[in-house]
């Protein structure tokens, strides 16, 4: 074959690899990636009683070792009484907690339907003054009927957002036997594997290559340390918003303080809502009302609070996740500008993940300084 024409040759066949290739590739991410992600989107599902007995497990390690170590007791009985100690110590803080928030609801409801008159009569107020308003800005009548179609729309938004709440109350009510099934399946798993760790664990490493065994245990303990760091930082965050709102409210002579406050605590838990979503409505409804000094104490407290928020979380996630505080300041940054409120978890998470790897030895071939 002529030397000219094996050098085509070569290259139309090159091309084509190519070109194959980019077809496979456009293939597996316009039809496979989406399965794949479909079913694995589909796993927690079905596996979610287990996820959580491995994080319950996680959470009275600490208690299985101390009875281990200090108090001589083979695992298994260390396993027994951890569980009910912790689970049961936070149980009942938590049964308490439901029971007092039922109270001040079954009261506010009881307020609440005492006064409905009023209630009705405020609303219908409120109604006037805006219609007075809308009236006297003298709008042309196109934009006066695109006005009163958004009325319409929000009036049916808020009828269909009360339908939904009430439909997902009667769910949970007869989901109870389903939930009550999965907590047992849950504790039931959580003394399994908390039982069994070490023979878990030996069993999870013998299908690495030797190689890894070191460096898996390594980057295993950072990121389960990191976990459990998160989970704290989260927990002192939230309880910080609950107590400041407490308090606040207390303060403003606020019924219902502790009620509120718990649900604040709930809310700044969730980066999309936070506890503006309680706040802020309420101090506009507040001001409309004529409850001027209420409306600027509760902004006043909001304002406390997310400034507080923002002051100590860069810190506390530091020194719970093992992270400098600028660090955490700069993950939580990217984060939330890469990839939205997602980031603000994942950032972190990221740095903590090439840390951990990094401790590992994993990067060793590029010579880089370890992190000790």
């Amino acid at each position: 074959m002529e030397p000219e024409l094996l050098r085509y040759l070569k290259i139309l066949v090159k091309t084509a690899v190519g070109v194959l290739a980019l077809v496979g590739i456009y293939l597996l991410f316009t039809y496979i990636f989406p399965i794949i992600g479909d079913v694995l989107g589909s796993l927690p599902v079905y596996f979610m009683p287990f996820i959580l007995a491995l994080l319950l497990a996680l959470l009275i390690e600490p208690a299985i070792s101390f009875m281990e170590t200090r108090m001589r007791l083979k695992r298994g009985p260390a396993t027994l009484l951890s569980m009910l100690l912790v689970l049961g110590s936070l149980s009942m803080i938590l049964v308490l907690l439901v029971s007092r928030l039922i109270r001040e609801l079954a009261s506010i409801y009881k307020t609440l339907s005492m006064r409905s008159g009023d209630i009705s009569q405020v609303i219908a107020d409120i109604l006037k003054q805006v219609d007075v308003f809308y009236r006297r800005l003298q709008l042309p009548p196109e934009v006066e009927a695109s006005v009163q179609e958004n009325l319409f729309r929000l009036l049916s938004y808020l009828e269909n957002v009360i339908n939904s709440v009430v439909t997902a109350l009667i769910d949970v009510a007869s989901s109870l036997p389903g939930y009550f099934i999965f907590l047992l399946i849950a504790l039931v798993a959580t003394y399994f594997i908390a039982c069994g760790r070490p023979e878990i664990r030996d069993w999870f490493l013998r299908w690495l290559p030797e190689s890894w065994e070191g460096k898996t245990r390594t980057v295993a303990r950072d990121l389960v340390g990191a976990f459990l760091g998160w989970v704290k930082a989260m927990l002192i965050l939230t309880s910080v918003t609950a107590i400041l709102t407490i308090v606040g409210l207390s303060m403003l002579r606020v019924n219902y303080a502790l009620t509120i406050g718990l649900l604040t605590g709930l809310l700044d838990i969730l980066p999309i809502l936070g506890p503006g979503t309680l706040m802020i409505p309420w101090a506009i409804i507040s001001f409309i009302t004529g409850n001027t000094g209420i409306a600027v104490g509760i902004l006043v407290l909001y304002m406390v609070i997310v400034t507080v928020r923002y002051i100590l979380e860069p810190r506390v996630l530091g020194d719970n996740i093992g992270l400098h505080p600028l660090v955490t300041l700069i993950a939580l940054y990217v984060g939330l500008r890469a990839a939205g409120v997602v980031g603000i978890i994942l950032g972190p998470a990221l740095v903590v993940v090439f840390l951990a790897c990094q401790r590992a030895g994993v990067f060793d071939k590029w010579s880089w300084k370890r992190v000790d």
